[in-house]
C-alpha cells in the first residue's frame, strides 16, 4: 500500500469528528457502531499479526468484532464520536506497525472466518499480508460509504459573504544565481526581512515554505486588494529581484471570517 495507514484512514476519522449522522435503516448499525467495529477489527487484525510476527500460529474470526453488544459497549467507554475517531486512528496506527514488523511473514496463511449479519460469508486461508491490506482498503472504503449514508447534510450552499486575499506562488527560477553560501545566507535574510516588513505594514497574513513539491518553493497570503498589486509587492522581495524566485499571483476568496489573523497590523486598504 503506497499511502501511510494515517493517511487512508483519514477521510474515516474526519467523518466521524464532523459528526452530524441520522438513523440507520432497519437492521443496520449507526455511526457509532460502525466506527467501533473499524477499530474493534483494525486492533484484532493486528493482534493477529503480531502473533504471526513472533512466530506463532494463528487463527483470525471477526465473531465479536460484529457483535452488536460488544460494539455498543466499546462505543460507549471511548465517549462517542469524538472517541471513537481517536480510536480509529490509534488501532490503524497499531495495524500499520504490525504490517511492517512482520517482514517476510507478510505471506504467512491464516485461517480467516469473516461474519455479516450472522452468516459465515468467508472461510478459508488468506496471507496475513493480503488480508492487512484488504482491511485497509476495500473493507474500510465499505464501511465509509455506510457512514457517508447516514450524513444528514452532505451538502452545502455557497458563503453569504466572502473575504479576498490573493495568494502568492514562490516558484523555483529555473536560471537561479549561483551565490557561494555567504552570499545565499544574506540573500535568504533579505527575503525573510521582505515578509516581516509586509506583515508590519499590514499587507501579508502569513508565508511559509512548501516541502515535497518541486517547482513551488513557498506560499504567501497577501491582502493588497487586488492581484496586480499583489505581484509588485511580491516582485520587490530581494530573493524575485536577485532571480531566485518567480512569482505567480492569484486572488483566493474564503467565506467571511473563516480565518482570524492576529490583530497586529493596519488595515492594507488604509495604505492605498
Amino acid at each position: 500500500m503506497s499511502l501511510s495507514f494515517d493517511a487512508v484512514y483519514a477521510p474515516f476519522v474526519a467523518a466521524l469528528l464532523a459528526g452530524g449522522f441520522g438513523p440507520p435503516a432497519d437492521g443496520e448499525w449507526p455511526a457509532e457502531l460502525v466506527a467501533a467495529h473499524i477499530a474493534r477489527n483494525n486492533d484484532m487484525i493486528a493482534a493477529a499479526a503480531e502473533q504471526v510476527a513472533a512466530g506463532h500460529e494463528v487463527s483470525y474470526d471477526n465473531e465479536s468484532g460484529v457483535d452488536d453488544a460488544e460494539l455498543a459497549a466499546y462505543a460507549q467507554n471511548a465517549g462517542g464520536l469524538p472517541g471513537l475517531a481517536s480510536e480509529v486512528a490509534r488501532s490503524a496506527r497499531r495495524l500499520e506497525q504490525a504490517a511492517i514488523a512482520l517482514g517476510d511473514r507478510a505471506g504467512t496463511p491464516v485461517q480467516v472466518i469473516i461474519r455479516d449479519h450472522g452468516q459465515i460469508v468467508r472461510d478459508g486461508p488468506m496471507t496475513i499480508g493480503a488480508f492487512i491490506d484488504g482491511n485497509a482498503s476495500f473493507h474500510l472504503e465499505l464501511h465509509l460509504a455506510q457512514l457517508k449514508a447516514l450524513e444528514l447534510a452532505p451538502e452545502a450552499g455557497p458563503p453569504d459573504d466572502f473575504d479576498q486575499y490573493q495568494l502568492v506562488l514562490l516558484e523555483r527560477a529555473p536560471s537561479a544565481p549561483d551565490l557561494d553560501e555567504e552570499a545565499s545566507d544574506r540573500l535568504q535574510r533579505q527575503h525573510l526581512g521582505h515578509f516581516a516588513k509586509m506583515r508590519r505594514a499590514g499587507l501579508m497574513t502569513v508565508s511559509g515554505p512548501i516541502r515535497g513539491d518541486d517547482a513551488i518553493a513557498g506560499i504567501s497570503i497577501y491582502r493588497a486588494g487586488s492581484p496586480e498589486r499583489a505581484r509588485a509587492l511580491a516582485e520587490d522581495d530581494p530573493a524575485v529581484r536577485a532571480g531566485r524566485y518567480t512569482v505567480r499571483v492569484m486572488d483566493w476568496f474564503t467565506a467571511k471570517d473563516a480565518i482570524q489573523w492576529a490583530a497586529s497590523s493596519p488595515d492594507p486598504g488604509s495604505a492605498r
